[in-house]
């Protein structure tokens, strides 16, 4: 059981751990040699500051919460001892990153047991902080921000996850057709987390992908739900498993949303 005090110092952790890490990418942002290779794909690249990045989170959560587990995209997992376990994504828009296009993000967030009680997702260029606490809200800077209040697919601005896998690729755009009479914008901008976070602010409508990971979903799922909005998989059930898939909206839109999907 998490205890207020500790909540309070995890969600400093986090922002103190996050706002290193994206001190790291905007230092490297700029770089032209930013060690890159391919990961598992030749599409999904890692960097060398995925892995500085990391390490600057890593540093921090383990002098601060030293028994508590760790789940990174780039390291192997260290289980720890207390029943808490830190989520984090170093670099999550590493495309962007190395393209020179400054829209990417760091994202840390902590589940106890399997639920996750607190996110961030930091900014490095925009120095945008949002961050939110199970029950209490999600805020951006410290102000509460709120999805959106629109009500159905008209109009809309939706967020589309295109994956690097050429299969899934070819499906998410086969998925497209519904939307592109009805929706009033789509928008495929390459960071999840932000993606999430733009729904939490209201700036999007909903955002979908066919298949993420953990640390793409865990700090910006929190984001969503508490500011008002709904997370769920591609049928609409509690999400799970976000390498099914995830739906994320302000909640009106939600049942339009994934009907129109089929």
């Amino acid at each position: 059981m998490i205890t207020r005090s500790d909540l309070d110092r995890s969600l400093r952790s986090a922002v103190e751990a996050a706002s290193a890490a994206g001190g790291v990418l905007a230092h490297g942002f700029s770089s032209s040699d930013k060690g890159a290779r391919a990961k598992g794909h030749p599409n999904d690249p890692v960097t060398a500051y995925d892995r500085r990045a990391e390490e600057a989170i890593v540093r921090i959560l383990t002098a601060e919460h030293p028994n508590d587990g760790i789940l990174s995209e780039e390291s192997a997992e260290s289980k720890g001892t207390s029943g808490s376990r830190w989520i984090i994504d170093p670099l999550d828009g590493t495309n962007n990153f190395l393209a020179g296009i400054p829209h990417f993000a760091v994202s840390v967030a902590l589940a106890v047991g399997n639920d996750v009680v607190l996110g961030c997702v930091y900014d490095p260029i925009r120095r945008e902080t949002f961050t939110a606490v199970r029950g209490e809200g999600a805020r951006l800077d410290g102000r509460p921000i709120r999805v959106s209040g629109r009500d159905g697919l008209g109009g809309a601005v939706l967020g589309v996850g295109l994956s690097h896998h050429p299969r899934r690729r070819a499906e998410m755009i086969e998925q497209l057709a519904p939307f592109l009479s009805r929706a009033g914008a789509l928008r495929t901008l390459g960071s999840a987390a932000l993606d999430l976070a733009y729904v939490a602010a209201g700036r999007f409508d909903a955002v979908w992908y066919l298949s993420l990971d953990d640390w793409d979903v865990a700090g910006g799922g929190l984001l969503v739900e508490e500011a008002g909005g709904r997370l769920t998989d591609l049928l609409g059930a509690t999400c799970r498993d976000p390498r099914r898939g995830i739906v994320a909206s302000n909640g009106r839109i939600h049942a339009e949303f994934l009907h129109a999907l089929g």
